[in-house]
C-alpha cells in the first residue's frame, strides 16, 4: 500500500492519503519518510469477535464521514479486515470509485469471509484480483463479470531487486562455510498456526500457512544428496502467535537433529542480497497469492514453489522455476535436488524468471495499471456523488441497516454460536459426568 501510494503520487500526480490502524509502527515511519499523509482509523483486533461485529456500524459511519469530509474520489482497500468497513463506508459516502484489491485467495476460500464477500461486493465499483486464481474464484462465486476487474499484481519495487547492481551477501563467509556450500533460502514471516475456524480455509486448519514445517521435513532428503547444503530461514515471527510458531519450527529442527543445517536468520534488511547469493529460493506455501516468488525471480534466483493460489502464474513449471505439490516434503525435496543437480538448468530458469517478472510483476506496472484504471473509472463516474443528496444518503442508510442486521445475525447465530460455542458446550457436557465422578471420589 505504501509503495503504491508513493508511486501514484510521484509518477501520476494523485493526491494520496493512507487510512491506517494506529499512529505508530514501521508503516507509519515509512509514510512519514515520504510525507504521505495518513488518517488513523479505529480498526478492531480481528474479524471474528462479537465486539467487532457490534462495533461495525459506528466504524463504518466514522469512515464514511471522513470520506465525505475529504471529498475522496477513489477508495481502494486491500485486506479483508480493512475492506469490511471501507466498503460500506465508501458506498454510503458516495465515493465515485470504490475498489477492493484482493490481496490473495485466502478470504475467498474461507467459509465466513466468502459469504460476507458475496453479500457486500455489489457495493464496490470493481473487485481487483491480484492473481488470475483469485479472478477465477470470483467468477465461480458468480460475482458479475462487469464487477471483476483486470488482474493487477502486487509488484515490488524492481529497483530493490536488480541482480546487476545488488551484490550477493557474503553469507558463506559470515558463517565460515566453504565457498561452494549449496544455499537454499526461504524468505517469509513466521505467522501464527491457523485455528480450526470458518474464517480459515480448511486446507490450512492447524497449519503454518507459509509451509516452514514442510521445508524442514524436506531437508533430510536433500541432505542425503547434498550433505553440506545449508537452509536459510529468513524472517521473524509476526506477533506473539508467530513467535510461538517460530519456536515450534525450532523444536522440529532440534527433534530432527538439523541444527547445523537449518539456520534461523531472523529479520534481515539484506534479504535481497541473500537471495542473490542463494542457489535455490523456496516458497512452500499452503495458501498464497504470489508469496515471495516475485522477489526471488527478480533477483534471478532459481525458485521452487508450491502449486497453490497465484504462484503458478509467476513460477511457471520448467519455464521460470519448479512447481511442487503443497504439503508434500518429498516432492519439495525433489524440486530442490533437481535445481542443485543441474546448475545450468537452474541458471536458465532464473534468467527466464526475471524476464517474466519485468514484463508484468513490478511496482512500475502496478502503479501504471492502477492509474489507468482510476482515470477510466473516474471518467465513467463523473458527476456521480449522489449521496451528497440527503435523500439518497437516507435511502442508502435504509438499505445498509437491514443488511447489517442480516450479516450480524447470520454470523452470531451460525458462524459463532452454532459452530463455536455450541460444540464447546457439548464437549463440556460430555466431560461433566467424569468431573462429577472425580469430585465424588475426592470427597
Amino acid at each position: 500500500m505504501f509503495e503504491q501510494l508513493r508511486e501514484l503520487r510521484d509518477r501520476y500526480g494523485f493526491e494520496v492519503v493512507a487510512v491506517v490502524s494506529g499512529p505508530q509502527g514501521k508503516l507509519i515511519d515509512k509514510l512519514k519518510s515520504e510525507n504521505i499523509p495518513f488518517h488513523v482509523a479505529n480498526f478492531t483486533d480481528g474479524p471474528g469477535t462479537i465486539a467487532t461485529v457490534l462495533g461495525m456500524p459506528l466504524a463504518v459511519l466514522q469512515r464514511a464521514r471522513f470520506f465525505r469530509r475529504e471529498q475522496v474520489d477513489v477508495v481502494q482497500s486491500h485486506i479483508f479486515i480493512s475492506m469490511r468497513t471501507a466498503r460500506p463506508a465508501a458506498w454510503l459516502a458516495g465515493v465515485p470509485v470504490r475498489i477492493a484489491m484482493i490481496a490473495g485467495p485466502y478470504h475467498l476460500q474461507a467459509y465466513t469471509s466468502r459469504w460476507m464477500e458475496l453479500s457486500t461486493s455489489w457495493m464496490e465499483t470493481m473487485l481487483l484480483p491480484s492473481c488470475e486464481f483469485s479472478a477465477d474464484l470470483c467468477r465461480k462465486m458468480e460475482i458479475p463479470e462487469k464487477r471483476v476487474g483486470p488482474v493487477i499484481y502486487y509488484g515490488p519495487d524492481e529497483r530493490n531487486f536488480n541482480p546487476d547492481v545488488i551484490p550477493p551477501a557474503d553469507i558463506r563467509a559470515e558463517f565460515g562455510w566453504p565457498a561452494d556450500t549449496p544455499l537454499i533460502c526461504m524468505v517469509a514471516y513466521f505467522y501464527h498456526r491457523l485455528p480450526v475456524s470458518r474464517w480459515v480455509p480448511s486446507a490450512v486448519h492447524g497449519r503454518g500457512v507459509k509451509g516452514h514445517g514442510d521445508l524442514v521435513k524436506a531437508a533430510p532428503i536433500v541432505l542425503r544428496a547434498f550433505p553440506n547444503a545449508k537452509f536459510l530461514l529468513v524472517g521473524a515471527g509476526w506477533g506473539p502467535g508467530g513467535e510461538n510458531y517460530l519456536e515450534d519450527t525450532r523444536e522440529l529442527v532440534r527433534s530432527l537433529g538439523l541444527e547445523e543445517s537449518i539456520i534461523f536468520l531472523g529479520f534481515r534488511a539484506d534479504a535481497n542480497r541473500i537471495l542473490r547469493a542463494a542457489n535455490v529460493a523456496v516458497q512452500p506455501s499452503l495458501n498464497e497469492n504470489l508469496g515471495g516468488t516475485v522477489e526471488a525471480l527478480l533477483m534471478q534466483c532459481p525458485t521452487v514453489a508450491t502449486r497453490v493460489g497465484g504462484i503458478p502464474e509467476s513460477v511457471r513449471d520448467r519455464e521460470t522455476g519448479i512447481l511442487v505439490n503443497p504439503s508434500d516434503p518429498e516432492d519439495l525435496a525433489r524440486g530442490i535436488i533437481e535445481l542443485l543437480s543441474n546448475p545450468r538448468q537452474a541458471e536458465t530458469l532464473g534468467r527466464a524468471g526475471r524476464k517474466l517478472m519485468l514484463s508484468a510483476f513490478t511496482l512500475a506496472h502496478t502503479a501504471d495499471d492502477l492509474a489507468t484504471l482510476y482515470h477510466r473509472l473516474l471518467s465513467a463516474a463523473e458527476h456521480k456523488r449522489k449521496s451528497h443528496n440527503p435523500f439518497v444518503l437516507a435511502f442508502r442508510l435504509g438499505i445498509a441497516a437491514p443488511l447489517f442486521v442480516y450479516i450480524a445475525s447470520r454470523f452470531l447465530i451460525f458462524d459463532l454460536a452454532l459452530s463455536v460455542y455450541l460444540p464447546l458446550l457439548i464437549k463440556r457436557l460430555f466431560r461433566l459426568p467424569g468431573w462429577l465422578a472425580r469430585r465424588a471420589r475426592a470427597e
